[in-house]
């Protein structure tokens, strides 16, 4: 049974960012990406990317397609050693540079979709000693599919 193009942009996201690694020309090796799980994410293995789904908005048009807007969330953690000497946002700002790289290599998603784009980017765990600090990026995906099979892309 084929999935949605929704299903089908995400799956793509995943895999898109589960390729970044110094060995495919990055600056970073990204140990774990994840779709969101109700139950929560193991976080052991950074740095990590947690991708969710988040509010989509769809209009009908132009017929006989339905016009997309998808908000992605890409939450990215990571966590410094004792004795690592670098800043915090050196590395974050490091890592997103990557995350960037691998996007907007394929804005299409595979040819699921019209664009990509990142529209925010909100750090977290900026308080001296948590556990983990990182980056919440919003990225809007726009796509179209036929009105009455969400699996076709169009």
């Amino acid at each position: 049974m084929p999935v949605s193009v929704r299903e089908a942009i995400l799956s793509d996201i995943e895999t898109v960012l589960s390729g970044i690694g110094i060995a495919n020309g990055f600056e970073n090796d990204v140990a774990s990406v994840q779709r969101w799980k109700q139950r929560g994410n193991p976080l052991k293995d950074v740095p990590c990317i947690v991708i969710t789904a988040g509010p989509e908005e769809k209009k009908k048009g132009p017929n006989p397609l339905i016009t997309a807007r998808l908000k992605v969330y890409l939450e990215l953690y990571t966590r410094q050693d004792e004795g690592d000497a670098s800043a915090t946002d050196t590395v974050l700002n490091s890592i997103l540079k990557d995350i960037e790289k691998a996007l907007y290599a394929d804005v299409t998603r595979g040819g699921k979709a019209v664009d990509t784009d990142i529209q925010e980017v909100i750090p977290f765990g900026a308080e001296v000693g948590n556990g983990h600090a990182g980056l919440i990026i919003g990225v809007e995906i726009l796509y179209r599919h036929l009105a009455d099979n969400s699996a076709q892309a169009a």
